[in-house]
């Protein structure tokens, strides 16, 4: 018997490196600069590409509208995707976490949310409320971070807009007073279609980590390897 299991045994490799765990992770459809592009190119995809090559993670980009990314991690359709904390969330996504609150060491960038307004406007934010706003209202999409910050601040909210695009062009037509868009996304509207026309307020609404996110079930099955993944996330990061 020994000498029919010796060839077995030698045949298996001592310290074979594990399984990369694959990862199927909705991208957003259109381009979300800088963090992601529909081609991989945006800086968030490549902290995840290196992160990759410390933590074995093999991801399968699949692209979709931001409400379908959501609604498919939500049902397990995709494993994964990029978004800021929200409470809701939790309901059906892991977040890397410590000591009960989202760890920012281990997200994979920061997002800027910015206020717009029609050029030579009297509408300003100073970092903390709105000045010669009044109840005139703030276009956004629906969903995002900001809407409740907004709420807070007993803002008038529009958030009909489908897209970002939608939001300015409600902005060009004088159906809100200002904007709140995700900064890299809007400077790029502006520039494309509303240059001379809309201009953005240089302090931010708010600033706030953009994490890996999993769905709840498939991070439960792997939870080692992401919680692994997150960690090699904050080492190629610089982050402590």
């Amino acid at each position: 018997m020994r000498k029919f299991l010796m060839p077995l045994l030698l045949a298996i490799p001592l310290g074979a490196p594990a399984a990369s765990l694959e990862l199927k992770m909705c991208i957003f459809d259109h381009p979300f600069p800088p963090m992601t592009y529909p081609d991989g190119s945006g800086q968030a995809q490549e902290v995840l590409r290196r992160a990759s090559r410390l933590q074995a993670v093999t991801i399968q980009n699949v692209v979709a509208p931001r409400f379908q990314c959501m609604d498919q991690l939500r049902t397990g359709q995709a494993d994964a995707m990029l978004a800021a904390f929200i409470e809701d969330r939790t309901s059906y996504s892991a977040f890397p976490m410590k000591d009960s609150q989202p760890d920012a060491s281990r997200a994979v960038g920061e997002l800027n949310f910015s206020v717009s307004r029609r050029r030579g406007g009297t509408v300003d934010w100073d970092g903390r409320q709105f000045i010669n706003l009044g109840r005139q209202p703030v276009g956004t999409q629906p969903g995002l971070l900001h809407v409740s910050m907004l709420r807070q601040l007993n803002v008038v909210i529009d958030d009909s807009a489908a897209s970002p695009e939608q939001a300015f062009a409600m902005l060009a037509q004088h159906r809100v007073a200002a904007v709140v868009t995700q900064q890299g996304e809007g400077e790029l509207i502006i520039a494309r279609k509303y240059k001379g026309e809309i201009e953005m307020l240089p302090t931010p609404l708010t600033v706030t980590p953009m994490y890996l996110i999993v769905n709840k079930l498939f991070y439960q099955k792997h939870q080692a390897q992401i919680d692994a993944y997150w960690d090699a996330i904050r080492q190629v990061r610089g982050l402590k």
